[in-house]
């Protein structure tokens, strides 16, 4: 009795070996992992106002959206408008999108960056794909192509630095410009 319970055993543990190994393998989905950088807040017309030692609005950060992200910390804004004021004159200073630091010193523009002088009879208008605005210098700079014009006078830099608290206009490299009397 005990050798055909013993061969019928054997048998039966050979087909189930037999059939795990004929068996398909059904592979599982992968599993997703979590991605690390996604938004954790966001804010639809978005106003940020700064203000100067003296109490007195000194640049305003509009954008129709900002969102802030976990990881770094930074915050995209979508449509983004920037405008400071100088003693002489108003800028104004406008993108696609930009970038705003974790620590709200860096203001980066891209895209499409217009930055428009205001309130003055014979505005400079500058336009570049890229520009950085620092929030505690004062001082927006590009290493891109800038464009610049101001009535019949028409300048094309391979970049700029510009001071808004002295209102001074630095172009880089590569500096060409026409001015046609009117």
């Amino acid at each position: 009795m005990k050798i055909p319970f013993r061969l019928g055993t054997l048998v039966i543990i050979i087909l189930i070996g037999l059939w795990v190994i004929t068996e398909p393998t059904v592979e599982k989905p992968p599993v997703k992992e979590k991605d690390p950088h996604f938004v954790d807040a966001y804010v639809k017309n978005f106003t940020m106002t700064s203000m100067n030692e003296e109490g007195i609005p000194d640049y305003t950060l509009t954008a129709q959206l900002m969102e802030h992200y976990n990881d770094t910390g930074d915050s995209r804004i979508t449509a983004p408008v920037f405008k400071f004021k100088r003693p002489d004159s108003n800028w104004r200073v406008s993108a696609r999108y930009g970038n705003i630091d974790d620590d709200n010193v860096w203001v980066t523009l891209e895209e499409d960056v217009v930055m428009l002088q205001q309130d003055t009879e014979n505005p400079i208008k500058i336009e570049t794909s890229h520009m950085r605005y620092n929030t505690q210098t004062r001082i927006a700079n590009s290493n891109e192509t800038v464009d610049i014009q101001q009535g019949a006078m028409v300048i094309k830099s391979n970049g700029m630095i510009f001071n808004s608290q002295t209102g001074r206009l630095q172009l880089l490299a590569g500096v060409n410009g026409t001015y046609v009397k009117p």
